[in-house]
């Protein structure tokens, strides 16, 4: 039955309200698949239920009132009829024998039907004879159901088969050896319990013989004489069965044969080799070989023979020549044998020693250290002595460490670039010789342009771990990188009171080397803004190792001062070198720079010798006073005098008289420009000696009339005199024949120290032959301008 119907009650009944009914399944088995009906009604109809648990819940509404009611319904499974169990044993009759004192009843169901409180067990153990018979199996089920069958089981007495001796086959000996051993442990029993007895035969009984063991499987016999004997093992099983084997020793009367000696093949040495062993170990005999003796039969010479009585023999003081020593053995019949071993000794034939060198692969810097291998040079004698010469075209650095250049292997340190070829030169020990070449190339570094080299001004004896990864940590945090990234490839002395550290820094996994110049660049940007006080140690220097200056593409770096060597008609731009990134260039040419030079220092002496003239003519400005003239006695004439102008110094401080004889009264006037030209100078005689003054000649040239110039005169003849005029003239025109010869000098001053590389020009006024520059520094001074 799998439906039921579920009816509600409500308490109070249903008036004239209507109750609103609502079911609803809680839980449910798993694999439920039924249906209801009347869902919202008083009675609910379930169909097509499964095996389980459902818990449905009612919910009912009306009348302003709420309710709620629960019930749980249980499906059970169908009831079963109960069928009794059936017994079934395998196999139902059994027979066994002894010494098989188990076996095994099984009997476990055939058909699927649960079986409890089975006693003793589905399977029954028989472990002991007296068991045999019927033996009865019982089963019941849950229900109490019963079912019994039986099984029934043989058991018969053990068959005891008897033992097989067995005493080993049949033995022989020869005499002098009077002694075996006999084996029964062949002998079988299918108890494995026996048990041996060993004995004469009775047609042995004549003979004598000592038995060791005779109750055990090994039999030891002693004594023996010549003859045949025959002995008999019984063995014996635990149930007294008995069986029987025999055996047959025969021992062989003695055959002595002689000894047969063997002194060993013939032997050839070469001196020095002045000893050899003599062996006679492979001599034989039948029985034992009792004695042996080594004899000198032949040689140039004695020798001493070690240990001549042993089958070994040592033979020392051999010389140039044949030898021929004897060997006799002796069995212990007396029975003797000789063999004879001849021994050759050759004068030595040394050859020379061959020298070799393993080729070394190259290395990169800066590996600094390599190793030339020369111990496979081989000699005949052995004991060969080493000697490495480096070749003249190898570099010159580089050192032999430990002395290692005459060893068979050349260890070399601080190397550089180049080829290193070196000789190995091989004796033996008579002076022979030997030669073979070895060379090893050192590449260059391929970050040797990424190195940066700063220099400290710290002794490096001073300079602990510590310090230098402080040092480091310092200079990554001034790059920017982590102080792992910068690799150290060097540190040492740079001189008595400096460091001087060589590193680069990575780009990173996979990645090459920062390149050097931005690197040192960059340093020595950030020392400088950080006034170099940011470092444990004072920077001196900061620079690439390889000099990477382009000198501006006019020349080329020197690697010693690490500054530029400027081609001709180029110099250095020394406002950028002193007041810009400090860098050594060559960007200015000399011919630029020349003509420059010369246009400044003619704009110079151009604003000078303009200065000069305005002020010259501001004082010739000077308002002029009105001259009257008059006609001068005889008395006066003598006493007048007139200064010429400044035209030289041979003309400076002469005085110069005139005298006029005969004036007109009439009264002129003259308009024109008067100039006087002194004819002469002489020097004026003492007032003692008046008579014999010089005249001097004034005459007064006309010009043409001016109107900035007028001269009235109511004499008949008048001078008029412009000394001053003319002065301020002939300075003007000195003044500009000295700016021009002064800008002639700066000229060839320029030329000659920037050019042609002279001294100084200070000193070339010295010299006899003075350049013009001298010539004209002389002048200079003599005519005071």
């Amino acid at each position: 039955r799998n439906e039921v119907e579920l009816n509600a009650y409500v308490v109070p009944p249903q008036g004239t309200d209507n109750y609103v009914f609502d079911w609803r399944l809680i839980t449910h088995p798993k694999d439920y698949s039924g249906e209801m009906e009347g869902q919202h009604s008083g009675t609910l109809k379930l169909s097509k239920l499964t095996v389980g648990l459902y818990e449905f819940e009612l919910t009912v509404d009306g009348g302003g009132a709420h309710g709620e009611g629960h019930v749980n319904v249980t499906v059970k499974p169908e009831p079963r009829v109960n069928k009794p169990p059936v017994a079934v044993v395998s196999p139902k009759f059994q027979e066994i024998s002894l010494p098989i004192s188990s076996t095994v009843i099984d009997g476990s169901p055939q058909m699927m039907i649960k079986i409890v409180n089975l006693v003793p067990g589905t399977t029954l153990s028989v472990k002991r004879a007296d068991l045999s018979g019927r033996n009865d199996l019982t089963v019941t089920d849950s229900d109490g159901a019963t079912n019994s069958t039986q099984a029934l089981l043989v058991v018969h007495k053990a068959i005891d088969y008897p033992p097989v001796a067995n005493a080993g086959p049949n033995q022989m000996i020869t005499l002098p050896r009077n002694s075996i051993m006999l084996y029964g442990n062949q002998s079988t029993d299918d108890h494995d319990s026996l048990s041996y007895e060993w004995s004469l035969s009775p047609e042995s009984k004549d003979k004598v013989v000592e038995m060791q063991g005779v109750r055990t499987p090994f039999l030891q016999l002693n004594s023996m004489q010549e003859g045949d004997y025959t002995f008999k093992l019984t063995v014996t099983d635990s149930s007294g069965q008995q069986n029987t084997a025999q055996v047959t020793v025969i021992v062989q009367p003695e055959n002595n044969k002689p000894p047969v000696a063997d002194a060993g093949p013939e032997k050839e040495l070469t001196l020095p080799v002045d000893r050899t062993t003599l062996d006679g170990s492979k001599s034989s005999d039948d029985q034992k070989i009792a004695t042996y003796l080594w004899k000198q039969s032949k040689g140039p010479n004695e020798v001493h023979i070690e240990n001549a009585d042993g089958a070994v023999a040592t033979v020392t003081g051999l010389e140039q020549g044949t030898y021929e020593f004897t060997l006799t053995v002796t069995d212990e019949r007396k029975l003797q044998s000789s063999d004879a071993v001849t021994v050759i000794v050759r004068e030595e034939v040394d050859q020379p020693p061959v020298a070799r060198v393993l080729p070394c692969p190259a290395v990169s810097l800066p590996v600094s250290t390599v190793s030339l291998d020369g111990s496979h040079s081989t000699d005949d004698k052995g004991g060969v002595s080493y000697l490495w010469s480096r070749d003249d075209s190898s570099p010159a650095a580089g050192d032999v460490l430990n002395s290692s250049d005459h060893q068979a292997v050349l260890f070399l340190g601080n190397l550089v670039q180049g080829t290193y070829s070196f000789t190995l030169t091989v004796t033996d020990s008579k002076g022979q010789t030997d030669k073979a070449r070895g060379s090893v190339n050192v590449r260059p570094d391929p970050s040797e342009r990424d190195l940066v080299e700063l220099v400290l001004e710290v002794p490096v004896s001073s300079v602990s771990q510590r310090q230098r990864d402080m040092l480091l940590r310092q200079v990554g945090v001034l790059l920017g990188v982590l102080d792992s990234d910068i690799v150290v490839r060097g540190i040492g002395a740079f001189n008595e009171h400096s460091t001087r550290l060589v590193f680069l820094v990575s780009g990173g996994p996979g990645r090459p080397p920062l390149a050097g110049q931005s690197v040192a660049l960059g340093l020595r940007n950030k020392l400088r803004k950080q006034k170099n006080e940011f470092l444990i140690f004072k920077a001196r220097r900061v620079d690439t190792v390889i000099c990477q200056l382009n000198c501006s593409g006019h020349g080329d770096c020197d690697s010693f001062t690490r500054s530029c060597v400027c081609q001709p008609f180029w110099m250095e731009n020394f406002i950028r070198r002193q007041f810009g990134d400090q860098e050594s260039n060559c960007e200015w040419s000399v011919l630029y720079v020349t003509i420059a030079s010369f246009m400044i220092l003619v704009a110079v002496g151009t604003l000078i010798w303009g200065m000069v003239c305005c002020c010259n003519k501001r004082k010739s400005k000077v308002r002029r006073s009105k001259s009257r003239y008059k006609i001068l006695e005889e008395e006066e004439q003598d006493r007048l005098e007139l200064h010429p102008p400044r035209a030289g110094n041979e003309e400076r401080g002469l005085r110069v008289k005139h005298k006029i004889t005969s004036l007109s009264s009439k009264p002129c006037a003259h308009t024109g420009r008067t100039r006087i030209r002194a004819a002469g100078f002489h020097r004026a005689a003492s007032a003692q000696d008046a008579s014999s003054r010089r005249k001097v000649q004034v005459q007064r040239e006309g010009g043409r009339d001016k109107k900035d110039r007028n001269v009235q005169c109511s004499r008949p003849q008048c001078v008029s005199v412009e000394a001053k005029h003319t002065r301020t003239q002939r300075a003007a025109s000195q003044h500009f024949r000295g700016f021009s010869q002064t800008v002639w000098g700066f000229t060839h001053v320029i030329y000659t120290f920037i050019i042609n590389k002279r001294r100084h020009v200070c000193a070339c006024c010295k010299r006899e032959s003075k350049p013009l520059f001298c010539r004209l520094i002389a002048s200079w001074r003599q005519t005071g301008v």
